[in-house]
């Protein structure tokens, strides 16, 4: 046994030194535990089934345990082996001898200095040797001195019998304390100290002065539910307070002689926050904002007082603090929308439009979609946006539209164009659309340019007089998609046609069935200043181009649509065998849209037998050149019967995840989920009068996340990528309830996801997991090691949206328990030192507040 410790204390040594201690003490315990355990060696599985298999009921069991699960590099691994210890030294302390204690307390001092998953079974192992009767001398004395010198705790208990040295250091632990559980802990054990007779010996007057500078309590209860939580709901439930209070304020009745009560609690409010909003860089600066916007949304009076005191401080500091602006921009759009009535923010119209002005022309993304919105809200209120103001709007609307390729920005610049015109629109005649026709018609702009262009024509033609003037530029991009001289409209919805044309008619029946009419038959006559051939046939599959004809989307269930069975037969027949990538995704979209408004039936089962053998046929073939077209047929006949509860939506469903599997199209079918779960915006969804069924996404996945599962475990290991792609976008999908809920049972997939080599995995998965974290349930907090082994290798991805999203995710976990993350302080620091030097702004922004988060970890005044 001898031999085996010796080569065991060389192996470590040599391989692991920076986990042992540095006495010998420690290699004795090990010594110790074997010669405990040499006489039975079939134990030893017992020990190695404790430690891997985490079955507590062996400890009992077990009298021995292994020296090397004490040096394993990973702290769960070594809290294991030491929990071990602790508890076989419940069962067998009163059999140890002094020489023997000795050992042990010395190898317990030392592991107190360990990782803060290992102390508590650390200070188990303690409170089993303190009960053996021949504890040395002195032993007490040198626990309670490591405790205080290695332990991070704000207060602990100890024997009476430690006497003065327990009350030294008492008086250290509470000296400084500021959170207000542990001073209540502090002061009971101060007066269970006193009363029940401890000897305070020289320490009378510290523990007099530790406790009593905590007297008066000088406490501001306001702000506290919102500035110290790192709970959603606990925040949520404080500013519904505040609001609540504010609103109850603002009606009570005032007299000549009383004190105006909403004004003296206002002002307590403002006092608490206003100086946070001018300090950008410290972490109180959106909680002071929510709180205020709590407040002053309460009522009309309360937004007056707030706005005068909040508004020209920010506007004073919109020039020179990048988060001020954006906190100008969100408080201002919260203030618009509470109060409609006469805006509160009249007194600062000129200077609020040069704000939004300014923003509009920043390089965040996010800053100009909220200045958008800031727009839109000042067009719906007078006095807010002078003549002068709508046409300097439009302006900045139309440079971004052709400017502007970010995605969220172009989406929110078309919504604050459509609403804008319905206001304002000769502004819009004479700016916008002259330019973007000559945009749209000139050919000389790339495809993405002139799509949004027309996506944006679409939508500020919502008045008779703008539809006068964006119809002939339809009809004229009409036109030549048909001829085929600009290959880019074929995206362009069939929206747009029917935007034209929803000022020349009222009847519903009517415009979807000249729309059948002009796709099944050709029929233009309809259409004014038509310059089309007789016989146009939009779904013939020779052509290259199809119009998306999702007249369905502009009819309620209710509305028969003419030649039904027809519609359907050619567009299955387009979805499956034409070669065009928009053409069949457009026709398969307008067939699954068709199929959702179906009544129930002989008619709805027969067209989904049909469609159905035929993608079946298509699919099983591997050789065939549809099979693409025939899973996007699939995908969004399943996504049609999903959303209305049908009961053939679960067979569709199976085959999509059996194609997860197949190596051509699994890749496509993992993202093909996130259409499945996400919200559509050209069909099936409820303003197109799609029949969609309450929390059919909690549905699908109480019904298919075992599936998954067991489909990833089965998979061979080039499959499983595409397994964690699907999971990745069905769980970010989910409501965030159901997130915390269902996150034990895929944690482990969710952390491989992040593993993944596929950056739109890794992607998803972070999106899914950022919001999760700001409230984390407890299977996170037991896999911290590998959840930040990952989070910050993500950091240096070579995509900026992954690293951006892994320095979120690792700004939010700061927000845990500080026991729980104080041991990643400094491995978090060490690597988010590196994004601070990152090629992207963006990038750098979240490196820099991330890193201030966890600088102030720990720190006196900090978390």
């Amino acid at each position: 046994m001898l031999c085996t410790f010796c080569e065991l204390k060389t192996k470590v040594l040599s391989r692991q030194p920076q986990l042992l201690c540095a006495c010998a003490a420690e290699f004795e315990a090990w010594l110790l535990f074997f010669r405990m355990a040499a006489d039975n060696s079939v134990l030893l599985g017992l020990v190695e089934e404790f430690v891997s298999g985490q079955v507590d009921s062996k400890a009992a069991e077990t009298v021995t345990g292994s020296a090397l699960s004490l040096t394993s590099s990973q702290p769960q691994t070594r809290g294991r082996g030491v929990q071990l210890l602790s508890q076989v030294l419940q069962e067998c302390y009163s059999s140890l001898s002094e020489k023997e204690l000795e050992v042990l307390l010395a190898f317990y001092e030392n592991r107190l200095k360990d990782h803060y998953v290992i102390i508590p079974h650390v200070l188990q192992g303690l409170k089993a040797l303190t009960e053996c009767s021949v504890l040395p001398p002195g032993s007490a004395v040198s626990i309670l001195r490591s405790i205080f010198q290695d332990l991070h705790v704000q207060v602990n208990t100890f024997l009476k019998g430690l006497g003065a040295d327990f009350i030294f250091g008492f008086v250290q632990s509470v000296d400084g304390e500021r959170d207000p559980r542990n001073l209540l802990l502090a002061f009971q054990v101060a007066r269970n100290i006193i009363h029940r007779g401890y000897g305070l010996g020289k320490f009378v007057e510290e523990l007099f002065e530790v406790m009593s500078c905590y007297f008066p309590i000088d406490f501001s209860p306001v702000s506290t539910a919102v500035f110290q939580t790192a709970s959603e709901r606990v925040e949520s439930a404080g500013l519904s307070a505040v609001s609540a209070l504010v609103s109850c304020l603002s009606r009570s009745v005032l007299s000549s002689d009383s004190e105006d009560v909403l004004q003296v609690f206002l002002s307590l409010v403002l006092k608490d926050c206003q100086h946070h909003l001018c300090e950008p860089d410290l972490k109180l600066v959106w909680p002071s904002a929510k709180l205020l916007q709590a407040a002053a949304g309460a009522s009309y009076r309360a937004s007056l007082i707030v706005s005068a005191a909040v508004i020209p401080a920010l506007l004073e500091q919109y020039n020179n603090r990048t988060q001020v602006r954006s906190l100008l921009m969100y408080f201002s759009l919260c203030l618009l929308h509470k109060h409609t009535e006469d805006s509160v923010l009249v007194a600062f119209q000129q200077s609020l439009c040069s704000v939004v002005f300014s923003a509009l022309t920043e390089s965040s993304a996010g800053l100009q979609v909220t200045a958008t919105g800031v727009l839109t809200a000042l067009g719906q209120q007078p006095g807010l946006l002078a003549q002068t103001d709508v046409e300097k709007a439009v302006d900045h609307l139309t440079r971004l539209i052709l400017e502007e390729d970010d995605t969220k920005v172009s989406l929110a610049v078309v919504e604050c164009s459509g609403s804008l015109a319905h206001l304002h629109p000769k502004a819009f005649i004479s700016r916008l659309i002259p330019r973007l026709k000559e945009e749209i018609l000139s050919g000389q702009s790339d495809a993405a340019v002139r799509q949004r262009c027309v996506t944006a024509l679409a939508s500020v033609s919502s008045l008779p007089s703008v539809v006068q003037e964006s119809a002939p530029i339809l009809l004229q991009v009409l036109a030549s998609a048909h001829t085929g001289t600009h290959s880019f409209y074929s995206k362009i919805s069939f929206l747009i046609i029917f935007s034209t044309l929803l000022f020349s008619y009222r009847s519903a029946s009517r415009m979807a069935s000249q729309a059948v009419s002009l796709f099944l038959d050709g029929d233009v006559s309809f259409l004014p200043e038509n310059a089309f051939p007789s016989q146009i046939q939009l779904l013939q599959r020779k052509k290259q181009h199809l119009w998306d004809s999702s007249c369905h989307s502009f009819t309620s269930r209710q509305v028969e649509i003419p030649e039904i069975d027809r519609l359907l037969v050619q567009l299955e027949d387009l979805s499956c065998t034409c070669p065009h990538l928009f053409s069949y995704t457009s026709a398969a979209k307008c067939f699954a849209g068709l199929v959702n408004k179906r009544p129930a039936g002989e008619a709805l089962d027969a067209v989904l037998e049909r469609v159905m053998k035929r993608i079946s046929v298509e699919l099983e073939n591997v050789s065939s050149a549809q099979r693409t077209q025939a899973f996007t047929l699939l995908l969004w006949v399943s996504k049609a019967l999903l959303l209305r509860y049908h009961p053939l939506s679960t067979a569709l469903t199976d085959k999509l995840f059996a194609l997860l599997s197949d190596p051509a199209l699994g890749s496509q079918v993992a993202d093909g989920f996130c259409v499945l779960m996400s919200d559509s915006l050209d069909v099936l969804n409820r303003n197109c009068h799609a029949d969609v069924r309450i929390m059919y996404r909690q549905r699908f996945f109480a019904e298919n996340s075992t599936k998954l599962i067991q489909g990833f475990n089965s998979a061979e290991q080039e499959e499983k990528s595409c397994y964690l792609k699907a999971l990745s976008h069905i769980v970010s999908n989910l409501p965030r309830q159901i997130q915390l809920t269902e996150l034990p049972a895929l944690l482990p997939l969710l952390l491989e996801a992040l593993s993944c080599a596929d950056q739109a995995v890794q992607l998803s998965t972070l999106s899914c997991l950022q919001p999760v974290l700001l409230e984390p349930p407890a299977a996170i907090r037991n896999q911290l090691e590998a959840l930040f082994s990952r989070l910050l290798a993500l950091t240096t991805s070579p995509v900026m949206k992954v690293r951006i999203a892994s320095l979120q995710c690792v700004h939010a976990l700061s927000r845990l328990p500080e026991h729980m993350v104080l041991p990643f302080r400094a491995r978090v620091l060490k690597a988010l030192a590196v994004p601070l030097d990152d090629k992207k702004r963006l990038v750098r922004i979240k490196a820099m507040v991330a890193r201030g988060e966890w600088f102030l970890l720990g720190s006196p005044g900090g978390k």
